[in-house]
């Protein structure tokens, strides 16, 4: 759960507020949370027999649409798809539209 740990604190640090979370370790560590900005709310997923995560935002018909790139975590902590990830969080807290 260390690497979704880490990933839900990049998202909170970058002004993303916890509203809900729900950790699954019986599930191989998958977890996921959701966080409000200022737009839709959207969550972090971490798929734990995967190793990776992904974020996806709330449509107004209630399902959650996948955004921007899948991140994996890689050997010594650090995690691919780093840059994009984080640009995504910051445009998902801003409420800007997908680009």
């Amino acid at each position: 759960m260390h690497a979704y740990s880490t990933l839900r604190e990049v998202v909170r640090g970058a002004g993303g507020s916890l509203v809900e979370e729900h950790l699954h370790p019986e599930a191989f560590g998958s977890a996921y949370a959701v966080f409000a900005g200022h737009g839709p709310r959207f969550r972090l997923v971490w798929d734990g027999k995967e190793s990776y995560g992904l974020l996806q935002v709330e449509a107004a018909s209630g399902q959650w649409k996948d955004q921007g790139p899948l991140v994996r975590e890689r050997v010594g902590g650090s995690f691919s798809e780093m840059p994009a990830f984080l640009a995504t969080v910051e445009r998902l807290v801003a409420g800007a539209e997908e680009s």
